[in-house]
C-alpha cells in the first residue's frame, strides 16, 4: 500500500523531462546565436588590455626636494608623514587630520622642513587624502602631487564615459559611493602597445577633460596578449579535465550510465551559465572561471545524492519500473535539494546586489549557477539516466552482488 500511495503525489520530475529539454535547448540556442553575432566581453584577463582604477581628487599641493638628505612621503591609514634620514639618524614626522586639519596647514608644516612645496587650494580636508599607488615616494626636484578628495567633486560615469569616448572600446564602473568619484577603468590594448602606451593614452584624455594635476590613479594592470591567451587555453583545460576526471569517478563509483548522465547535466550548466552571460552581457574573466568550477561542484553533489538514491532504491523496489524509482528518489531527495541551494544562495545574493567589481560578477555568476545546477540535477539529470537506462538497462541483480561483496 506504500509503494503506491507515492505515486499519488503530484510532483514527477520525469513528467516534464521534455518540457525541460526544450526549455534549456532553447536557451542555450539563445547563447549560441549571440556569441556568433556579438561574442563573449572579454576582461583584461581573456582579452589583453589595461585596467586602472582612477579617483578625481583635487590638487592640495606639490612638493620637491633637491638637499641632501633623504626625504621620504608616505600615506597610511589615510595620514601623511614625512621622513628624514641623514647622518644623524631617521627622524620621521605625521601631519595627522587633527594636528592639520587643512591641506594649506600640511603644506605650512612641510616648509618648515626644507621641502619646496607649490600650493594649489590650501582649504582642502585632510582627512581626506588620497594617495595613490605613488607612495611611498622619494622626494626629488619633480614635483610630487598631493591630493585630497572633497564631496563638491561632481562627476557622473556618465561623464568619465564621455571622458573616454576619444578611446572607443573603454569600459567604466563605478567603484564606491557616487561621491568617491573613483571609477575602473578598462581598455583594450591594440597589437603591439605596451603598458606604458596604453596608461598614457588613458591618461591624457583623463587629463584634457578634469585636469591633468586631479587625476589619481590608485591602481593598474596590464595583461599582454600572449599571456591572455594562454591564460584563456589553460582556463578551458580545467575545466575539460575537470569534467574528465568527473566522469571516470562516476563511472568507476556508480555506472556508465550514471557517469554519461551526470556529466552531460554538468555540460548544461556550463553552458547555461555561459548562455547567461552572453544574453545579459556580462564580462568573461578569471573570476568566470572560478565560478564555473563552483558550480560543476554544488551541481555535481547534488546530482549524485540523487543518483545514489535511485541505485539504493532499484535493489529494493523490485516491483517498480526504473522510471517510477527515479520519479521516487528526486521526491526523496528534493527537500534536501531545495535547502542546500537556498542556504547557499541566502549568502551570495547580497553580495550580488551590494558588491562591486570582481566579487560582484562572481556572485551573480554564481547565484545563476546554483539555481540552474538545482534546476538540472532535478529534471534533467534523471531524465538522461532514463534515457541511458533504455539503452544500457541497469542490471539489478549484479547491483546486489556487488554491494554484498562489498560489505564482506
Amino acid at each position: 500500500m506504500e509503494k503506491e500511495g507515492y505515486m499519488k503525489k503530484p510532483f514527477d520530475s520525469l513528467r516534464y523531462r521534455y518540457i525541460a529539454i526544450i526549455a534549456s535547448s532553447l536557451f542555450l540556442a539563445i547563447g549560441l546565436v549571440i556569441f556568433f553575432v556579438a561574442g563573449f566581453v572579454t576582461g583584461i584577463d581573456f582579452g589583453s588590455g589595461y585596467s586602472e582604477e582612477v579617483r578625481i581628487a583635487p590638487l592640495g599641493f606639490s612638493c620637491a626636494y633637491s638637499g641632501d638628505k633623504t626625504m621620504v612621503l608616505s600615506a597610511e591609514a589615510g595620514v601623511l608623514s614625512l621622513t628624514q634620514r641623514d647622518e644623524r639618524g631617521v627622524k620621521t614626522v605625521q601631519f595627522s587630520p587633527d594636528a592639520y586639519p587643512l591641506s594649506g596647514d600640511i603644506a605650512e608644516a612641510m616648509d618648515d622642513y626644507g621641502i619646496d612645496v607649490t600650493v594649489k587650494d590650501p582649504l582642502l580636508p585632510s582627512d581626506n587624502l588620497t594617495a595613490g599607488f605613488g607612495y611611498p615616494c622619494r622626494l626629488s626636484s619633480d614635483p610630487m602631487r598631493v591630493n585630497f578628495a572633497t564631496d563638491t567633486v561632481d562627476i557622473t560615469i556618465e561623464d568619465m564615459r564621455a571622458a573616454l569616448s576619444p578611446l572607443g572600446n573603454a569600459s567604466v564602473q563605478t567603484v564606491g559611493e557616487t561621491s568617491d568619484a573613483g571609477f575602473q577603468i578598462r581598455i583594450s590594448a591594440d597589437e603591439g602597445e605596451t603598458e606604458a602606451d596604453v596608461e598614457e593614452r588613458v591618461n591624457n584624455v583623463l587629463g584634457d577633460a578634469f585636469g591633468s594635476e586631479n587625476i589619481v590613479v590608485m591602481r593598474s594592470d596590464f595583461v599582454g596578449p600572449k599571456f591572455s591567451s594562454s591564460l584563456f587555453r589553460n582556463s578551458i583545460t580545467g575545466v575539460l579535465l575537470a569534467l574528465a576526471l568527473i566522469l571516470i569517478y562516476v563511472a568507476f563509483r556508480f555506472r556508465f550510465a550514471y557517469a554519461v548522465s551526470s556529466i552531460i547535466a554538468l555540460m548544461h550548466d556550463v553552458l547555461a551559465m555561459l548562455s547567461f552571460i552572453l544574453i545579459f552581457r556580462l564580462e568573461v574573466s578569471s573570476t568566470t572561471i572560478a565560478a564555473v568550477l563552483t558550480i560543476i561542484g554544488y551541481s555535481l553533489n547534488n546530482t549524485i545524492v540523487i543518483f545514489d538514491r535511485v541505485r539504493e532504491n532499484i535493489k529494493q523496489e523490485k516491483k517498480l519500473s526504473v522510471e517510477d524509482v527515479i520519479s521516487m528518489s528526486v521526491r526523496q531527495s528534493l527537500t534536501r535539494t531545495v535547502i542546500t541551494s537556498l542556504t547557499t544562495l541566502f549568502a551570495i545574493v547580497p553580495l550580488a546586489f551590494l558588491g562591486s567589481g570582481d566579487i560582484q560578477l562572481f556572485a551573480i555568476n554564481l547565484t545563476w549557477g546554483l539555481v540552474a545546477g538545482a534546476y538540472s540535477s532535478v529534471f534533467l539529470a534523471p531524465a538522461f539516466l532514463s534515457f541511458f537506462h533504455r539503452v544500457m538497462p541497469i542490471n539489478i541483480e549484479k547491483e546486489k552482488k556487488e554491494e554484498e561483496y562489498s560489505l564482506v
